[in-house]
């Protein structure tokens, strides 16, 4: 991941065409699959039940079914819905209000603060309370990582997260960036412009930490402006979907017009959540950043 560090970068929009990403678009790598031992369990799962004890697969061949393949058939079965049932449900919920990135799980790189906006102004209108954010005008890159097990190809996934930009005019185009890789870094990124255009909102492939030059734009304009939190603007609420097709979509509770829907599988399974800024922003801003689950 360090390859997204300490790299010059501009966003994806027609003034500047360049964006995190050194090379031309890579294709992702896909999901593991799991091999079971051929010469017992396909007896045991294509076989019929004789007297005695035997079975028959086919119509000439026989073998003896001992009761340590019957057990050792049906633990594996278990095994592998638990690992089903593990990748449903809740993955993660971080809320920055109740502690800092050690204690929530979190890995930060660059000069990431929590803090409340509000903290000394009290009429703050739509004060989110304490976030997460990387300040304007810095020099350094940020990167926010939440690592976990890893999920493969699940019914659905879900991940929702509220984000903003702590000052400056409600179209500067500056963008909220956060990706969904594997433990490789593969995987897609996703990216709000806060502009009016169809380059407000963006994806790409991701391949081992880095994307293309170009992102992909959506089909129609969407107005991704967002009034600055100390401006009154607060956050809003983003969310981003796959289902077991590998339809992806990405939408946002403050956009007029929309989503930003594409299909893609190049990447299937997924371990990481990255929040991505380059330096000298409008104060790029994240809190309740959730993401779940459900199996097959």
């Amino acid at each position: 991941m360090d390859q997204l560090l300490g790299v010059g970068l501009a966003w994806s929009d027609p003034e500047s065409q360049r964006i995190q990403g050194r090379g031309p678009a890579c294709a992702g790598r896909g999901g593991n699959s799991m091999r079971f031992p051929a010469t017992w369990y396909n007896a045991f799962m294509n076989s019929e039940r004789l007297e005695g004890g035997r079975q028959r697969s086919g119509v000439a061949e026989t073998i003896e079914m001992h009761p340590w393949m019957r057990r050792c058939a049906a633990l594996l079965l278990a095994f592998v819905a638990s690992l089903a049932m593990a990748q449903a449900g809740e993955i993660f919920n971080t809320d920055f209000s109740k502690g800092d990135f050690v204690k929530l799980g979190w890995i930060a790189k660059g000069p990431w603060q929590i803090l409340d906006y509000g903290a000394d102004k009290p009429d703050l209108a739509n004060n989110p309370g304490k976030v997460v954010r990387l300040p304007g005008n810095g020099q350094e890159t940020g990167l926010l990582t939440k690592k976990f097990k890893s999920i493969t190809n699940p019914a659905s996934l879900t991940l929702t997260f509220d984000g903003g930009y702590g000052w400056g005019a409600k179209d500067h185009a500056h963008g909220l960036t956060i990706l969904i890789l594997d433990g490789e870094g593969n995987g897609y990124v996703f990216l709000n412009m806060r502009v009016k255009a169809i380059w407000g909102a963006q994806w790409a492939q991701v391949a081992q930490y880095e994307w293309p030059e170009q992102l992909n734009w959506a089909p129609a304009e969407i107005d991704t402006t967002q009034a600055s939190v100390v401006d009154g603007g607060g956050l809003k609420t983003y969310t981003i979907t796959r289902n077991a097709s590998g339809k992806w979509t990405f939408n946002c509770n403050g956009w007029k017009g929309g989503p930003l829907t594409f299909t893609n599988t190049t990447t299937t399974t997924f371990s990481q959540v990255v929040l991505f800024s380059k330096p000298n922003v409008d104060d790029i801003v994240y809190n309740k950043i959730k993401l779940k689950t459900t199996a097959k």
